[in-house]
Parts: C-alpha cells; structure tokens; sequence
C-alpha cells in the first residue's frame, strides 16, 4: 500500500501499477499497489476500483503484469492463461473486462510465434496504453455529442459514477454533463447517492466538486418528485452491458429512473463506448446480472444497521428495456433506433 498525493485513478510504474482506492474516496485520497495479477484481481472484485470501461483498462494492465516476469514461451502460456481466468472471474456483468482481455488475447495469438518473449511481453504493455488512450478519446467524442444532444436540458439527474474514475478520462454519461457545463449549457446536477456503495455522493460530487460545477445531492428515492416539481429536464446515466436491442445493464437504480422519467416525459439517455455494446446477445434476457454480499447492505459505515438475524438481496446492476431509452450515445453517433 502507498500514499500519493493527486486523485488520477491510475498510476502505471515499471514493475507495478497504483490504483486510487475508491472505497476510501472522497476522504482520502489512497493507493493500492498491484504487483501481481492476484492483486489485480483483487482490486476489481473488491471494488478498489470500478466503472465498465475503467475495469477493461485496469485488466489489460493486469494480464501485463501477470506476464511481465515470464523468460521463456511456455511459461509465458501458461501465465496468459491463469491471468485470463482470473480477471474474467472479477466483475460479470461489465462487458468491457471482457472486450479489453479479449484484445490481449487476441496480440498474443497474433504475436505469440513471431516475437520473442520479451517484445512479447512489452507489447501487451503497449497495447494496455493504447487501450486507455482509446478510452480517453472516446469520452470526448461521448461528451461532444451528448453535450449537443442535451444543449436545451439545463437540470440533470444522474447516477451512480461514471466520470474519470469510471473510464480514466472524462467519463462517459458524467463526460457529456462536464462537457455541457463547459459550453454554458448546464445549470444543475442532480447527484443520486447510490446505495449501496454511494458512489454517486463519494464519487460523482467528488468529481463535479473539482470541476465547479453546481449539483446537489438527493437520495435514490427522491426521482420521483424531483420529477414531478419540474427540476428535471434529462437523465442520463452510463452502462455496463448493452445488449443487440440496446436494453442495457447499468448500476442497480437505473431501471427505476427510466420508469420515473417516461411516466413523467422526460429524456432517459445511456451514456457509453461502442465497447459496451454486446452483439453476441440479443437482449436483456441473456445478461447476467451480478449479486454482490448482503453485507454492504445491512452494513453502513462499518456498522451493522440491520437486526442481527436480517438476510439481504443486494443485486449490484439492474435491466432496462430499450422503449424506456430516448437514446443512446456512443463515440459514433446517437442512437434513437436500436439494431447494434
């Protein structure tokens, strides 16, 4: 473990990469060193990190350093394999983990007889970075083309967090709104807390906090008369799976959003990379949706809150229908009809 100074939410070194603990944020600003790919692991199962795209990055520097050690072909094999099968195991719901290790796996079967393991292994390096660079320029375009879809919606709501901690750059959904306030476009943001891990109040106010940007934070539950007093013009959220249809699989909450907002007319817009669309599935039906520990719900704060004998469901993600979706927003284009 290491204390640093700054928020970036990665830090890649020689032997090494430091990874900003988000569960300690906006408290304190923390680093996790991964020197392994079972710390890697780790911190993705166990929430130092999150967010789709950010977990694809995270990985593919993970299958580096899983293989950074290896002198000799077989063991290089061997090593590629264990690391794949461990970071596929981490977060199941999030297809970008899967997109990132397939593009490693992919250079390694393109390379793994024509390199030698050295280059090899620098390669895979390279490949993690070009990875995030891709990430980054991608946000961009999302905020671009969000930021003009939006322009005549000044008060959004959002969940959950999916600005640069989520994806390395400026965020997805979180990039758009950062994005509109830039150009003048935005008056409010509103910050759904986002039980259980409250990401929204820990992560997004801590992210919107640095930017200048106004907002206010209102429970999960407050949608609905945020809604029905007029304060809401758009919500838009991220995603972690989109299927072929463009239903979507999104922090748990986010169904309940686009309910709220169609019964009261307004914009529900999915904020994403191309890479979070899914083309092997169909619908909402073939996504797995993870369950995480009932403790994070009958614990807060380190404290039971609970009775002693209580029992939880904690789904961490949830399914929305693509007719609840006015759109969806890639780096590509804007989506109001869906065939991916």
């Amino acid at each position: 473990m290491l204390n640093m100074d700054g928020s970036k939410p990665l830090v890649v070194l020689d032997d090494q990469i430091l990874l900003l603990d988000q569960r300690r944020l906006p408290k304190e600003v923390f680093y996790y060193k991964a020197n392994s790919v079972d710390d890697v692991c780790f911190a993705i199962k166990e929430m130092v990190v999150r967010g789709a795209p950010f977990i694809g990055i995270v990985a593919a520097f993970g299958m580096y350093l899983g293989i950074k050690a290896t002198e000799n072909k077989d063991e290089f094999i061997k090593k590629a394999e264990y690391s794949y099968d461990c970071l596929s195991k981490t977060r199941p719901t999030a297809v970008n983990l899967f997109f990132a290790l397939d593009r490693i796996k992919q250079v390694i079967d393109e390379k793994i007889d024509i390199l030698p393991t050295h280059k090899l292994i620098n390669k895979i390096r390279a490949t993690a970075f070009s990875l995030w660079e891709a990430q980054k320029e991608q946000d961009t375009a999302i905020g671009e083309l969000g930021a003009e879809f939006l322009k005549t919606r000044r008060n959004i709501l959002t969940h959950c967090n999916t600005g640069e901690l989520a994806t390395g750059g400026i965020g997805t959904a979180l990039g758009v709104i950062k994005t509109m306030h830039k150009k003048g476009y935005l008056d409010m943001v509103y910050v759904d807390e986002t039980r259980p891990y409250l990401q929204g109040v820990r992560l997004t106010a801590f992210e919107l906090e640095k930017e200048g940007i106004d907002y206010r934070v209102v429970t999960d539950n407050s949608c609905g008369i945020l809604m029905k007093k007029g304060l809401i013009d758009a919500v838009i959220v991220g995603a972690d799976r989109i299927a072929r249809n463009g239903d979507t699989a999104n922090k748990v909450g986010t169904y309940c959003l686009a309910v709220v907002a169609k019964r009261h007319n307004i914009p529900f817009i999915v904020a994403a990379p191309e890479s979070t669309i899914d083309r092997n599935i169909a619908s909402l039906n073939e996504i797995v949706v993870e369950q995480r520990s009932e403790d994070e719900v009958l614990n807060f704060g380190g404290s039971l809150i609970s009775p002693n004998n209580a029992k939880a469901v904690n789904y961490s993600f949830d399914l929305t229908d693509n007719e609840l979706i006015s759109a969806i927003i890639t780096e590509k284009k804007v989506y109001t009809r869906y065939e991916f």
